[in-house]
């Protein structure tokens, strides 16, 4: 039996749900900076029903804030977004690798 260092992350693990609904707006207009951006993510991203969709809603995410960047830029973007979010950064970090995202060997 695997153990939980082993299975993948789902993003409503890693992300903090309760914050996510507080701080969610529905977007009427292009986001105009980082905190609009994230309360339309959260929007939409509590408004899903399907972990599916979810996992690549945050991959995406990820994928899209850190490409073509330096690993350490990368680990930088997953810290900011940790506390941004208010979710567990190590978690976070951990989905972002299974996700793909270049990250330093450890952080």
């Amino acid at each position: 039996m695997a153990n939980s260092a082993d299975r993948n992350l789902s993003a409503s693990d890693v992300l903090n749900w309760d914050y996510l609904v507080q701080i969610s707006v529905k977007a009427e207009k292009p986001a105009r900076n980082l905190a609009e951006a994230l309360a339309g993510f959260a929007y939409d991203f509590t408004s899903v029903s399907s972990e599916e969709i979810r996992n690549k809603m945050l991959t995406d995410f990820l994928r899209n804030a850190t490409e073509n960047t330096s690993r350490e830029n990368a680990e930088e973007v997953i810290r900011c977004l940790s506390e941004r979010l208010r979710s567990d950064h190590q978690s976070l970090r951990r989905f972002a690798k299974q996700s793909g995202v270049r990250l330093k060997l450890f952080g």
